[in-house]
């Protein structure tokens, strides 16, 4: 997967594409021989848009093809333009997307330490003649209940092992994530929503290197400092609600009702999640009916308000991951639909998993993993 590789690939495709090739010097199957074939169909008339299918079992490699294929078409997308900052800026910026969407969507699981918890469809646009003009991403199926289980030997999303791995000492007591807390345990292992499966290293990349190329990849967006801080900080406001404990105590109804043991962590997390402290009480605690136009409030137990602390940080991940998307396609996507003739897209799929609890989530990622290769 040398330049030099590649750069043979895109020279037999060229030819190929002007009858030219020869037999003799045929190169063997490659992923870049795909990626070529689809630009070349894609340039040739009718001018039709061309789409990649990667999938697979989960560990196959389906994300490391993807940024494969997609290196290849930028390159070709890039390649006749003379050195234009403009449009070196939109490749660079269409490759650093991936880390970004890599750190708060893949997770380690059992089989695979940078698996894809979602799926995502990627669309490179070119013009008429064939320079590439942006991106945009489309995403499926995040697995948000990762985010409150996984199992022994799994992880949580990679950001939150980035950010309490790699963060600065002054980042640190900013996040309130006190070692002295932990009674001798790490970080990682200490907090509930990245310690229930040992919090275990990565064996290709340490999370601290992990950090650093996500945050470089926001600063490549063009993202200014406070954005970058706003998200690392819900992210710390995750995982102080998920230390959020709840003890039981008879209200004046003489009914058990849940209330939380530690006020300063409901703070600490409701500082940085931006939200009043009571407000966050209340939604942990309490649960409104509204009946015929009446509220009814009905206060917890301590189980049903570990749950509802759960749901709410699903909740919270998913709009997260849905925003940063967003603001990805703001920075890599084209100006003018009209600038677009075709475009080659690159469908990452979700890798096929059995857990030993498998959620509804699980089961529809892999039906529609079969569903695809079936196709």
């Amino acid at each position: 997967y040398t330049s030099e590789i590649l750069d043979k690939y895109r020279r037999d495709g060229l030819l190929r594409s002007q009858n030219l090739g020869n037999a003799k010097t045929e190169l063997g199957p490659h992923v870049y021989a795909i990626a070529d074939r689809s630009f070349r169909q894609m340039m040739a008339p009718p001018r039709k848009s061309q789409s990649i299918l990667i999938s697979g079992e989960s560990g196959a490699g389906k994300t490391e093809s993807t940024k494969i294929v997609m290196l290849y078409l930028t390159t070709l997308g890039s390649a006749n333009l003379e050195q234009d900052d403009e449009q070196t800026s939109v490749m660079d910026r269409v490759l650093q997307s991936n880390p970004i969407l890599e750190a708060f969507g893949n997770a380690k699981t059992l089989r695979n330490d940078n698996s894809s918890r979602f799926g995502k469809f990627i669309e490179l646009g070119f013009n008429r003649a064939g320079y590439l003009q942006g991106a945009k991403v489309q995403t499926y199926l995040l697995e948000k209940v990762r985010l409150a289980y996984h199992a022994s030997g799994e992880r949580n999303y990679h950001i939150f092992y980035q950010l309490l791995r790699g963060a600065t000492e002054e980042q640190k007591k900013q996040y309130h994530f006190h070692d002295g807390l932990t009674q001798g345990l790490e970080l990682s292992a200490y907090f509930h929503y990245t310690g229930q499966g040992g919090a275990p290293h990565l064996r290709e990349f340490t999370d601290e290197s992990g950090l650093q190329y996500t945050l470089k990849g926001m600063r490549g967006m063009g993202w200014p400092e406070d954005k970058i801080n706003t998200v690392l900080s819900l992210i710390a406001g995750l995982l102080h609600l998920g230390q959020i404990d709840f003890k039981s105590e008879t209200n004046d109804s003489g009914i058990e009702a849940a209330v939380v043991q530690d006020d300063t962590i409901l703070e600490h997390s409701a500082t940085f999640l931006g939200v009043d402290i009571d407000k966050l009480r209340v939604a942990l605690t309490e649960r409104v009916i509204v009946a015929r136009g009446q509220e009814i409030t009905t206060q917890l137990t301590a189980e049903k308000a570990h749950d509802a602390r759960d749901a709410l940080a699903k909740t919270i991940y998913g709009g997260l991951f849905l925003w940063v998307v967003s603001q990805v396609n703001k920075s890599i996507c084209w100006e003018h639909d009209s600038d677009v003739k075709s475009s080659c897209g690159v469908l990452d799929i979700f890798g096929f998993e059995c857990f030993a609890v498998n959620s509804f989530e699980q089961l529809c990622i892999n039906f529609t993993n079969e569903a695809l290769q079936q196709q």
